[in-house]
């Protein structure tokens, strides 16, 4: 008997993603995060994104 492979999460909301219909982050991090234009996946996961920066100019 096989065993099933976990399921790919969004690191953003939690929820799984579907092979091949994910972004990875891009800083860099590795994270797997939604790429549906309506998800707000890619702006929640920044903040908490151990390789984000914010731009020195944005205040």
């Amino acid at each position: 008997m096989t065993r099933r492979r976990q399921p790919l999460l969004c690191a953003a909301c939690g929820h799984p993603v579907r092979k091949g219909k994910y972004r990875l982050c891009a800083a860099g991090c590795g994270a797997r995060l939604h790429t549906d234009r309506r998800s707000p996946c890619t702006d929640a996961h920044a903040p908490i994104c151990p390789r984000y920066t914010p731009h020195p100019l944005a205040a």
